[in-house]
């Protein structure tokens, strides 16, 4: 594929109306569209907007005049996922990031009125500017225009040099995009389907990481590569400097107001231009650490801190207001500015804020008064006491125009989450015969084990039921030249599901030949099919089969010759057939012959239970489990760590990275034919600190004698060293002994361990003796003695200087090395059987305790009047 100039992007010949995938979306589910019976359509109010919250699986549409929510709608296959809402008064577009679906809302109809799919693995995004609706690929830089209700590609794709930035529409309906490869913004309008870029404006050189935000009449760049901000608003264009490097800078895709903001998160501040469409004047904001993107709005900056659970606020001149609360937050906070209201969505949680222009809040309940929190990580398994008796299936109709097969019995697996009424069968698709139509629907989800009874289909003057094993129904008896619109709603014990709606269809007469069979081709991510024209055909309808049944991805329809779905199941077996449509009438051929079969690929999912730990000071170990393969074998996996990066070949799952510098974080992706997927991301599990305890310190009057515990985290060994005041020693084996102390005075011993990089460290208070000497214990047996044995036990100490045995604190063998601090007089000891003396003076020792001078040689020549009295 050829890429083009941006001011010259290309039209995809080949590419016509079908480009997107029309596919199913019956995770959309629910007995009630809302607070009142499915199908009737509320009135449009003022000031309100649609909120997803991810525990229950449901968006909700919260009024900001009234602060209540007055209509709801369950996405049960989408719980836990992330989904992106966009909206305006008429339609409601739902997009699951993480499976790739999106569903079309009609909001004047009240029902599911067409789906798409896009590559999940691509940064896709989708928006609404009246009654156009256009798909933006930034990873592909593909821009389609979409019909907004059956979300079906209109006119042919514009294809830009990819990436893409931005993508949003600003008030006169201009679509806003950023190409950093060449350096300019572009503007996109059309209406009809047909695509042009109306203007293109240098902002930045090419190859310059950029970052966009539409503006009321415009938009706003800034590069990201240095501090350079442009702001183009009509034939104005403003060029501004930053007060800061705009590395990773982040902005709003749509900034409402005069009021523009820039937040940099690397240097926690945001650059602020009061009057952006003036080019000023600039000013900067210094923001709490873990602050989000910054939104503007009605002259204050809100700054989402989700650590928090509340939203900072500050005023244009950066000073702070009083925060905005979100109560039981528990992660995820998204602002959205619409209808004169800025709304706070706890995404993971029940609450809601409204904000007003005035800066005045109210807190509101997504899930309804008293209403439990769901915990996003169990699925409730208790069936309810007994279907509902409001919503369950009505009673059968008399015969209707076509018959129906008994319904099927619900299956009997064991549910994962409570049961409940099936999904919407969307997209509804219709083929017009002579008096009769084939209606085809996709197959709706179920939830808890609770499959779908029947489908009924309805349309203006007749009703018919289908058994709910089968997706489609031949309408007949119809009116030729006569107008028909059908809806179907699929039912079970426990309810039933949204409309989903059909274009309107014509019964005719005449129908083209039937087309042969179409081609089909695989790329990464894609089917193409291509087919032979047919005469008198205007249109073509192909139809996607698995495994050779309809119903998992619903057909599209195209105007040309050719088409491209994406967002199939990776690794299924597809074939494909075509309806030709004629072109005057409408008419439908019968269908072609299957395509050949094709295996859908693409990018390999993320390794599984990825772990990093450190094993030494600069080792480290990686380790992850299988990643699906997405329909092509896994060729190997990237493993980043910091400035590191290492490619494991083939099955491997373990990887070893030796680093000096300190590792926080190791990312880990897997290699296919279509190149690499998500990556993985965790946080390196450090080795274990030191933990160093002292266990006991000896004093002494110029010294002190350390014994402590270290443990080898890691397996390596321990090097640990012992201060008090300005002395120091090395201890091994867990013994450290500092001298050169000054007797009498108090010092901190601090032992301080190091292995494997890691350190630890404990510390005692002690104070030094005064100035003595040293001694040793002194005990001899003798046969003769009435003890012979006395001295084995060793020689009895004692808490205060009075002889009794019984009463002994400790005992010291002969040889033991005392440290004398003073001395006293108390009992005569007679220790001359065991070669000591006779006397009455004790000696005071270090640790605590008094022994009798009579079993000790002290090491002055023995003189105890040397000794200092206690």
């Amino acid at each position: 594929m050829r890429l083009v100039p941006a001011r010259f992007p290309r039209r995809l010949r080949g590419l016509t109306a079908g480009t997107l995938v029309v596919a199913v979306a019956g995770a959309l589910v629910g007995t009630v569209f809302g607070l009142g019976a499915m199908g009737q359509a509320p009135a449009v109010f003022d000031g309100s907007a649609w909120l997803w919250s991810r525990p229950v699986a449901e968006v909700s549409r919260l009024n900001g005049d009234s602060g209540t929510v007055d209509l709801r709608q369950p996405l049960v296959d989408s719980r836990g996922h992330r989904i992106r809402v966009t909206q305006d008064d008429n339609f409601l577009l739902l997009h699951d990031l993480d499976t790739g679906r999106v569903t079309s809302v009609d909001l004047s109809r009240m029902g599911f009125s067409g789906s798409l799919a896009v590559d999940p693995g691509n940064d896709v995004t989708i928006v609404l500017a009246g009654e156009h609706a256009t798909v933006v690929d930034r990873t592909r830089g593909l821009v389609r225009s979409l019909d907004p209700a059956t979300l079906q590609v209109r006119g042919e794709p514009l294809q830009f040099p990819p990436p893409l930035v931005g993508g949003a529409y600003d008030t006169p309906g201009a679509l806003w995009l950023g190409l950093p490869g060449q350096g300019p913004v572009v503007a996109v309008t059309g209406s009809g389907g047909d695509l042009a870029v109306t203007r293109t404006v240098p902002v930045a050189e090419p190859g310059h990481d950029l970052a966009v935000s539409v503006l009321d009449k415009g938009v706003l760049a800034v590069d990201r590569s240095g501090d350079a901000m442009v702001a183009v608003s009509g034939k104005e264009t403003k060029r501004m400097k930053a007060p800061v490097k705009l590395a990773d800078a982040v902005m709003p895709d749509r900034t409402v107001g005069d009021l523009a903001v820039v937040t940099v998160p690397p240097d926690r501040m945001a650059v602020t231009i009061e009057d952006v469409d003036a080019g000023g004047p600039v000013g900067k904001v210094t923001l709490p650490a873990g602050a989000q993107t910054a939104v503007p709005f009605a002259g204050r900056i809100y700054v989402p801190d989700e650590k928090a659970s509340l939203v900072r606020v500050f005023d244009k001149s950066g000073n702070p207001l009083k925060p905005v609360s979100v109560p039981r937050s528990t992660g995820t906070l998204e602002l959205l500015v619409r209808e004169q209201h800025l709304f706070i969505n706890a995404v993971d949680a029940p609450t809601a804020v409204v904000v007003d222009h005035e800066g005045e809040t109210s807190v509101v309940d997504k899930y309804g008064p008293g209403a439990a929190v769901p915990d996003p990580t169990i699925s409730p398994t208790a069936p309810p006491s007994k279907p509902s008796t409001t919503t369950g299936p009505p009673k059968p109709p008399s015969p209707s125009k076509t018959t129906s097969r008994p319904a099927p019995k619900p299956t009997t697996t064991e549910p994962s989450e409570r049961p409940g009424a099936p999904g919407v069968p969307v997209p509804v698709t219709v083929l017009a015969g002579d008096g009769q139509v084939r209606v085809t629907w996709g197959r709706a989800a179920t939830r808890g084990g609770a499959g779908v009874e029947r489908y009924v289909v309805t349309w203006n003057g007749g009703r018919a039921e289908v058994a709910g094993d089968q997706l489609s129904t031949l309408v007949t008896g119809l009116t030729n030249g006569t107008e028909y619109r059908f809806r179907v709603v699929a039912q079970n014990a426990y309810g039933s599901s949204a409309p989903a709606l059909s274009e309107p269809v014509t019964p005719v007469g005449a129908a083209p030949a039937r087309p042969g069979a179409p081609t089909a081709t695989v790329a990464a991510g894609r089917v193409m099919v291509s087919w032979q024209a047919v005469p008198d055909a205007g249109s073509y309808v192909v139809t996607p089969l698995r495994a050779g049944q309809a119903g998992d991805n619903p057909p599209q329809t195209v105007t040309g010759l050719s088409t491209e779905f994406e967002g199939l199941a990776p690794g299924a077996t597809y074939t494909f057939t075509v309806v030709a449509r004629a072109a005057v009438g409408g008419g439908a051929s019968q269908a072609s012959p299957p395509s050949n079969a094709v295996v859908p690929f693409t990018r390999p999912g993320r390794p599984t239970n990825v772990s990093a730990e450190q094993t030494d000071t600069d080792s480290y170990t990686v380790t992850w489990g299988a990643a699906n393969a997405n329909g092509r074998p896994i060729t190997g996996y990237i493993v980043r760590a910091g400035d590191i990066t290492r490619e494991v070949a083939g099955g491997a799952r373990t990887a070893a990275i030796t680093s000096a510098a300190a590792l926080t974080q190791v990312s880990v992706a897997a290699v296919n034919e279509a190149g690499e997927g998500a990556a993985a991301t965790v946080e390196v599990e450090e080795l274990p600190g030191i933990t160093v305890t002292i266990n006991d310190v000896l004093v002494g009057d110029d010294d002190v004698i350390v014994l402590f515990r270290v443990p080898t985290p890691g397996g390596g060994g321990v090097r640990g060293s012992a201060t008090a005041g300005s002395q120091s020693a090395t201890g091994c084996g867990g013994r450290g002994e500092v001298d050169g102390l000054v007797p009498e005075t108090p010092y901190t011993v601090t032992v301080t361990a190091t292995a494997n990089g890691r350190s630890g460290d404990d510390e005692e208070r002690v104070t030094t003796y005064p100035r003595g000497t040293f001694g040793n214990i002194q005990c001899d047996d003798n046969p003769a003695n009435a003890d012979p044995d006395f001295c084995q036990g060793g020689v009895p100490i004692f808490t205060s200087p009075g002889w009794n045995p019984g009463a002994a604190a400790d005992h010291n063998a002969d040889g033991y090395e005392i440290f004398a601090v003073c001395r006293a007089f108390g009992d005569t000891v007679d220790a001359r059987p065991y070669g000591g003396k006779q006397s009455g003076h004790w000696i005071f020792k270090a640790g605590g305790h008094w022994v009798p001078w009579a079993f000790v040689y002290l090491r002055n020549g023995d003189n105890i009047d040397a000794i200092a009295q206690c």
